[in-house]
């Protein structure tokens, strides 16, 4: 079953605008189609309704499934997006992606 995975992101005053990302298989560790560009609120929704929504690192050349992402809402009523580490799972945040 495939999943949701942000390998980059894009920064614009400290929050993520847009995200590279695509359907991602686990089971074969392999991208079950080709990643795109998309705007942050789309990464929202995708969550809102339900879908897993993980990140995706390269580590010695080989991809790895990170931590979950969750919506985070800001005070000014944005929302955006956040890596959160759970226990099992690489330590690594949305800061660590590369930029796209």
């Amino acid at each position: 079953m495939a999943t949701l995975a942000i390998d980059g992101v894009r920064w614009v005053n400290d929050r993520v605008t847009s995200v590279r990302w695509g359907s991602f298989d686990p089971a074969t560790n392999n991208w079950a189609a080709p990643t795109t560009i998309v705007d942050v609120q789309q990464v929202v929704d995708a969550i809102k309704s339900g879908k897993e929504v993980r990140t995706l690192f390269t580590l010695g050349g080989r991809p790895f499934l990170g931590p979950k992402v969750s919506a985070l809402p800001y005070t000014n009523g944005h929302i955006g997006i956040e890596a959160r580490v759970q226990d099992g799972q690489i330590e690594k945040s949305l800061e660590d992606l590369p930029a796209v």
